[in-house]
C-alpha cells in the first residue's frame, strides 16, 4: 500500500511543477491570456444567449423543455473545459518531435502519457469554470424532476466516466501525431463533432444517434450524465457507458504502446 500511495505523491508533485511552469508562461503573456479567457466566456454567454433565443419560438425541442437542454449545454462545457484543462499537452506532441523532446520524455522516469498530457495545464479554464457550474446549480433547480441523492451520484460518476472517453480519444489523437507528425486535422475533426453534443441526441437522425453511442460516443460522454441526473438513464445505460469508456480507454492504451514500439525517434 505505501509504495503506491508514494506512487501518487511522486505524481502530484510533478503535476505540481508543471503547473507552476505553465502558469509562469501565461503570466509573461496576460495580456493575450485575458484576451482568451474573455474570448472563451463570451463564446460561452452568446451560445446560451442563442439557446434562450430558441425557446422563445419553440416551447420544447423533443421531449426537452429548456431548462433540460440548457443542463444538456452545460454538461457539455463542462467536459470540455475539463478535458482543455487536464489534457492540452497532448495536442503540442509534434512540436515536442520536431524539437528533440520527445524522446527525452520517453527517457524519464514519469509515465510519458502523464507528463505530456500535464505539460500545458491552463489554469485560466478553472477561471471559465466558475459561471458554468453557477448556471449548471441554477440550471438544476429549474428542472420539472426533483433531483435525488442517486441521481446527483450518478450524474458525477458519469461525467467522470465521460472524461475517461475524452482521455482516450486524446490519447489517440497523440499517437495520430506521433505516427504521422500531423495532428490539427484530428484535433478539428474531434472538436467539431463534439460541439454536435451541446444538444440531446435524440435530435439526430437513427444513423448519427447509433455513431454517437458507439463509435465517437459523444452521446455516452454528455447526455447520458444529462439524463441521469433527469431520472432518465436506465440502469443498463449506466452497465454499458462504463463498458464502452473501459473499451475505448484500453483500446487506446494499446494504441499508444504500438506506436512507441514503431516510433525510431527524430534523429533516426
Amino acid at each position: 500500500m505505501a509504495p503506491k500511495v508514494d506512487k501518487i505523491k511522486k505524481y502530484l508533485r510533478i503535476w505540481g511543477i508543471l503547473v507552476t511552469n505553465s502558469f509562469r508562461t501565461q503570466m509573461s503573456t496576460s495580456l493575450g491570456s485575458t484576451g482568451y479567457l474573455i474570448g472563451k466566456l463570451l463564446r460561452f454567454a452568446f451560445f446560451l444567449v442563442y439557446l434562450l433565443a430558441i425557446f422563445q419560438h419553440v416551447p420544447r425541442l423533443e421531449e426537452y423543455n429548456v431548462a433540460e437542454v440548457v443542463l444538456f449545454f452545460m454538461t457539455f462545457n463542462l467536459i470540455d473545459v475539463g478535458s482543455q484543462f487536464l489534457f492540452r499537452g497532448m495536442y503540442g506532441i509534434k512540436y515536442l518531435i520536431e524539437e528533440g523532446d520527445f524522446d527525452k520524455i520517453l527517457t524519464q522516469p514519469a509515465h510519458p502519457l502523464f507528463r505530456i498530457s500535464s505539460m500545458n495545464v491552463d489554469l485560466l479554464d478553472l477561471l471559465t469554470l466558475i459561471p458554468i457550474l453557477a448556471v449548471t446549480c441554477f440550471t438544476v433547480t429549474k428542472l420539472t424532476h426533483t433531483v435525488t441523492g442517486k441521481d446527483f451520484f450518478a450524474y458525477l460518476f458519469l461525467l467522470l466516466n465521460g472524461m475517461v472517453i475524452s482521455y482516450a480519444f486524446h490519447v489517440i489523437m497523440g499517437s495520430l501525431s506521433v505516427r504521422t507528425q500531423e495532428m490539427e486535422g484530428a484535433i478539428w475533426i474531434y472538436r467539431d463533432v463534439m460541439t454536435l453534443g451541446r444538444f440531446p441526441v435524440s435530435i439526430y437522425t437513427d444513423a448519427l444517434r447509433l455513431l454517437f453511442v458507439t463509435a465517437f460516443p459523444i452521446g455516452i460522454m454528455i447526455s447520458f450524465p444529462s439524463q441521469a441526473l433527469m431520472g432518465l438513464l436506465s440502469w443498463w445505460g449506466g452497465v454499458y457507458a462504463v463498458l464502452l469508456s473501459t473499451m475505448f480507454h484500453l483500446a487506446a492504451q494499446k494504441f499508444w504502446k504500438n506506436t512507441l514500439k514503431e516510433y525510431t525517434s527524430i534523429s533516426s
